[in-house]
C-alpha cells in the first residue's frame, strides 16, 4: 500500500490552506492484494509552530489503512503545513 493511495481516501478540510508537507514513519503491516478494498482513517496527533514561518504550522495525522477484513495493512504519519488564524 502506498501512502499516497490511501491519503486521496481522505477529506481534504483539515484546512483549505493546507499543504502537504510529507509523510514519515511509514510502516507496511501486511500485504495488499488485487481486489481487495482498503479504506483510510485519518487522527490528528500533534501539532507544532513552523520554526522559520510564523504564519505557519504543522499537524501530524495518523493514518492507518484498513483491509476490508478490519486488518491493519499500513500506518503512517502524513504532516500537514497548516495556515494559523491570524
Amino acid at each position: 500500500t502506498r501512502p499516497s493511495g490511501a491519503l486521496g481516501m481522505l477529506p481534504a478540510d483539515i484546512n483549505p490552506r493546507a499543504l502537504s508537507y510529507g509523510d514519515a514513519r511509514v510502516r507496511v503491516v501486511r500485504p495488499v492484494f488485487i481486489g481487495d478494498s482498503i479504506r483510510a482513517v485519518g487522527t490528528i496527533v500533534g501539532s507544532r509552530d513552523d520554526p522559520k514561518r510564523t504564519d505557519r504550522g504543522f499537524l501530524d495525522e495518523e493514518v492507518k489503512v484498513l483491509n476490508q477484513k478490519g486488518e491493519l495493512v499500513t500506518v503512517f504519519t502524513h504532516v500537514h503545513s497548516v495556515a494559523l488564524e491570524q
